[in-house]
Parts: structure tokens; sequence; C-alpha cells
């Protein structure tokens, strides 16, 4: 009976130490093969991606695994390589230009700004009075592309120069002889001011006012004295901001008043050909270029000829282009335009394509000529205007600029995404001046009939818009994120039924599984270490141990009753059957018989 009991004793201590074996693995299986094992299986039987639970299926054999995982390889190669067609797509052509669904009026644009250019960039009457060996000759013979006396190194200001075209020049006074606008005849002191092009001397007509147009305006950039009478008060105006909400009743750059001759622009020029000293061409007569108001016109290579003794008319078209806010996220070097705030140009205040090749060729002239030709922006007020000495080096600069094929180029300058440019086409016809001849035109009979009776030297052009709606084109996302995630998303759908769920579900089983099953197993021991607490023999007396820690809290408290445990749990009211069982146990009697089992001391689950 002895050895019966104590064999019974020995096998309940082997099935506590047993238990308490398994509670320790069960702590450590969490990181263990088995358990990562179990984990990726429970993924693969579980998961919303097509296929994979076949892998995971104990009741198909090991080749019919093999080929729905192959499978499922595949899948995902396929998938990748079309995922990677979509991305070269929207890396590459990420911006579509198409027409605007609303059309515009011609009403809220301005009238475009026009430059009218005299043949003759010197009055003979003026170079007369200079004399041939001087300096200011060998100026104007450089201005006519003539040559002068390349042995002069002038080293002038950029006002002397000023001074001399100014004085040569035919003065705007004298070549427009009437003009009209919106069918109201109007002082042509008012409509035009004198500009410097690369032309000479030119008459503009509705530009911005060079405050507006120029970074640090100062006077000196002025050609001549502000009109005392003008009623015409100048704004900003810009292709990407428009006109401001409230106008004054008179201002410029003006804005259409209709469609047709009569609403638009009409001049009456005087080429004064008795008075032609040099000129650019082998005709006579004017040379004429329409362009955006915000920008400086480059007549000499862009303009058109009117010869004198004819009547013309170009009807024009605006070609407005804008873009949406939403390709400002897309690098300036794929999408190829550039907003008004990102501009980089020193000179002018508005960006655009135009304003930006001056800049540059002004950059370009004052690197390799150290000099500025007069017409330029004078982005170095201390940097020399070119005379005659540096035609060689300045032909040599802009025939390689407008040559694509050399290092001095401007390819840098990008067009700007708004931006307002005119199409003008030209049709002409010879002028009557026979007194015999009924003209329909309403222009003033003094013109043909005083001192410029001579038709052939009059020219007579009229500028206007054929219709007031035209449609704009606009530069938007053609593949933007959201089409480029849609895209990719139909794809994994379609081949392995892959959402955001899925990426949901792995990581849950990577991160958030594998932590709350750690925190349950630290959880369930720091139980069980509270249940056995009471259990723990005291070391120290507590009288000792109050000693060594007096004045502070004890470092190894005893450890608590065991009705203060159970008051803790709230369950003093009501014990446990479990717990019960073990006060039973823990009630040891003597043993009256021998075949009574001794009572052992279990670890709680």
């Amino acid at each position: 009976m002895r050895t019966l009991t104590e064999s019974r004793r020995r096998h309940s201590g082997s099935s506590a130490c047993k238990k308490d074996s398994e509670s320790d693995d069960d702590e450590n299986t969490i990181c263990s093969r088995a358990a990562i094992k179990r984990s990726v299986v429970y993924y693969l039987k579980n998961s919303t991606l097509h296929g994979l639970k076949y892998i995971a299926e104990e009741s198909i054999t090991i080749p019919e695994r093999i080929f729905f995982g192959l499978a499922f390889v595949l899948v995902v190669i396929l998938s990748g390589f079309f995922i990677s067609n979509v991305y070269v797509k929207w890396s590459a052509s990420p911006i579509i230009i198409s027409t605007s669904a609303k059309q515009k009026l011609t009403s809220n644009m301005p009238f475009p700004a026009i430059t009218i250019c005299n043949l003759n960039q010197a009055l003979l009457s003026k170079v007369d009075r200079i004399g041939r060996t001087s300096t200011n000759f060998s100026l104007l013979m450089g201005l006519c592309d003539q040559g002068g006396d390349t042995t002069i190194s002038y080293i002038g200001t950029w006002k002397y120069f000023k001074a001399i075209l100014v004085d040569v020049a035919q003065p705007c006074e004298k070549m427009l002889l009437y003009c009209s606008f919106g069918s109201r005849e109007e002082d042509c002191s008012w409509l035009f001011t004198s500009i410097l092009t690369d032309d000479g001397l030119c008459c503009n007509f509705n530009a911005l006012h060079p405050s507006y147009l120029i970074r640090n305006y100062s006077d000196d950039v002025r050609l001549e004295t502000a009109h005392p009478n003008t009623r015409y008060e100048p704004i900003d105006w810009t292709p990407e901001k428009g006109y401001a909400r409230n106008l004054p009743e008179f201002y410029f750059p003006r804005t259409s008043g209709g469609t047709g001759i009569r609403m638009g622009l009409t001049v009456v020029l005087n080429a004064s050909i008795a008075e032609y000293y040099c000129t650019k061409s082998m005709s006579v007569g004017f040379k004429v270029l329409v362009h955006n108001p915000a920008e400086l016109p480059k007549v000499s290579n862009y303009g058109f000829v009117v010869t004198a003794g004819r009547e013309a008319r170009i009807p024009i078209e605006p070609v407005y282009e804008d873009a949406l806010p939403t390709i400002r996220s897309i690098k300036k070097s794929v999408r190829r335009c550039l907003f008004s705030d990102e501009n980089d140009l020193a000179y002018y205040r508005t960006y655009s394509r135009k304003n930006c090749e001056l800049e540059c060729e002004a950059k370009l002239l004052l690197r390799e000529c150290s000099c500025v030709l007069y017409y330029l922006p004078r982005i170095d007020p201390l940097a020399r205007v070119c005379g005659p000495n540096d035609n060689q080096c300045t032909d040599r600069v802009q025939t390689e600029i407008e040559s694509s094929l050399t290092n001095l180029s401007c390819e840098s300058c990008w067009p700007g995404c708004f931006e307002l440019t005119y199409k003008a086409t030209l049709s002409t016809a010879s002028i009557v001046s026979d007194p015999r001849f009924q003209a329909g035109e309403n222009l003033p009979a003094n013109i043909f009939h005083g001192p410029y009776s001579n038709a052939s030297e009059i020219s007579i052009l009229h500028f206007y818009y054929m219709t007031n709606i035209f449609r704009s084109t606009t530069k938007s996302e053609m593949f933007g994120f959201t089409e480029f995630l849609s895209n990719t998303g139909g794809l994994l759908g379609l081949f392995m039924g892959f959402s955001i769920f899925s990426v949901i579900e792995i990581f849950f089983y990577i991160t958030v599984r594998p932590y709350c099953a750690s925190r349950t197993l630290r959880q369930r021991h720091k139980r069980r270490l509270e249940q056995l607490r009471w259990l723990t023999p005291v070391r120290l007396p507590v009288r000792r141990a109050l000693r060594r820690n007096r004045g502070g809290l004890l470092q190894n408290p005893p450890p608590p009753a065991y009705s203060d445990l159970q008051k803790s749990r709230g369950k003093l009211d009501k014990p446990e059957p479990g717990k019960r069982k073990l006060w039973r146990m823990l009630q040891v009697r003597p043993v009256d018989r021998v075949d009574e089992e001794l009572p052992t001391y279990p670890y709680l689950d």
C-alpha cells in the first residue's frame, strides 16, 4: 500500500511538472518554426487571394499543390509585367492637351498688341546733319547693318545710344495719320507709344505699360514723355491671372469691342519715301507684328511686310492655352511648361517663352561678346551696348542661337502653362486715289487731298476679330495617380483577386496576429504567477525587512494573503469551483487508511 501511495504521489508530481513545462513551452512556441508554419497555413487557407487555399489544402496531392503554386507565381509575373507598362505610360506621358469644353469670349481677352515699324530706320534729313567721321555715324551704320567703321571701339551708355536712335528715326506722330478703335476715332498719341525693337524705333499699340512688364522699372526705360492729356489708365494683365475684377472706365491693354473692321483697329500710315536712307529690306513700306501684350516684339525676324500704296486687311484669331492646377505636382521636366510663379526671369515680370528667349540671348551675348544689343533686356546695368566693332561677334552668336545644332541655344526656355498668342492672315490691294473714284471707307477726306495725297506713300491697315468666341486648349493630367491606382487595382484584381483588404490581411498576419498571441501568453503567465504568489515562502521576516527599508518602500514585500488575492479579483463572495477544490486539498488531515491518497499541491491552470 505504501508503495502504491508513493507511486501516486510521484505520478501527481510528474503531471504537475509536465503541465508547468508545457506552459513554458507555449511561451516559446510563438517564434518557433512550427508556429510560423501554422500561421502561414492558416493564412493560405483563409486568404482572399485566388489560388492560395489550394496550396495549403491537405486533401490534394503534392503535385497538385505544386501546380497551383506555379500558376500563382506565373499570374504574379504577368500582373507585374502589365503594371510596369502602365507605370511607364504614367511617367512618360502624364500630360494631355485637349480642346476646352467651354467657349471663351474675345471680350475677356486683350486685343493683341500691334507693333508697326517703318522699313526706313533713319530719316535722310537727320542723317545729313551727322558727320561722316563721327562715332554717331558709325553707330548709325551699325543700326542699318552697313558695317560702318569697325575700327571704332565704342564704349557708350544706354542713354546715349537711345538718344541717337530717337533722333534719327521717324517719330510716331509723323508716321500715324489716322487712328480709330472700336468704331471711334482716337488720337493716335493716346493709342500708340514708341518702342525700341530689333528694327529700330517703332510704334506699339495696346502693350503692357513698362512698369508692369519690367521688374526694376525706371524712367530711363521710357523713350518719350507721358502724354499729359491721355485718358487711358495702365493696368496689369497676365495670361494666367487675366484682368482684375474692378477695372477703370478707360484702360489698356484694351479688350475688343466686337467683330469686324468697324470694331477693330484702323490706322493710316505715312511711309515718307523721300526720307528713306537705310533699311533692312529691299522695299518701302512697313513691317507689322501682332503679338502678346506682355511680350517684347522681335519684328525683324517675325514681322510681315505691307508695302506703301496698299490697303491691308488683317483678321486675327486668338489662341489661348491654359492648364489645370493638378499638373503642378508633375515635374517641370516632364510637363515641359512653367507657371507664372515658377519663372526665374531677371528682367521681365511675366513669364513667356519669347521673354525667356530674349533674356537668354542677352546673357549669351554678354558672355561671348561682352556687350548687349540695344533692344535686348539690360540684365546688367553696367554692360555696354554693342557697337559696330561687335557686329561680327553678335552675328555669329545670333546665328548659333537660331540654329538648333550648336551649343549656344535657348532650349531651356519652356513654354508657359498659360500663354496667349494670335494668328494673323494678310490680304492687300492697291489704294486708288483718283478723285473720280468714290471710296466706301469712312476715312477723313483731307488724308487723300492734303499734303499726303500721294497714294503711293500711304498704307491703310485694318486689324479685327472674325468672331467673338473661340475655344482654348487645356493642359491636364492624362494619367494621374488616381488613374494609375485604378488600372493597377484592375490588373491585380483580374489576375489574383487582389484588393486593399488583401494588404490589410497581410499586415494583420505579419504584425497584429503575432503581437496579440504574444500579449495573450504574457497575460496568462502573469495571472499564473499572481495565483501562486501566496505559496512563495518569505525569506526575511517582516520586521527585519522593515528595518532595512526604513523610511521607504519594501523592495521585496511579503505576498498577500489568499483572501486578499481573492478580494482583489472581486470573486470572494462566489469562489470558483476550482478554488474550493483547492482549499479542500490544502486542508491536510491524518491518513486513517493506508490506501488513501495523500494530497498534493498542483499548479493552478
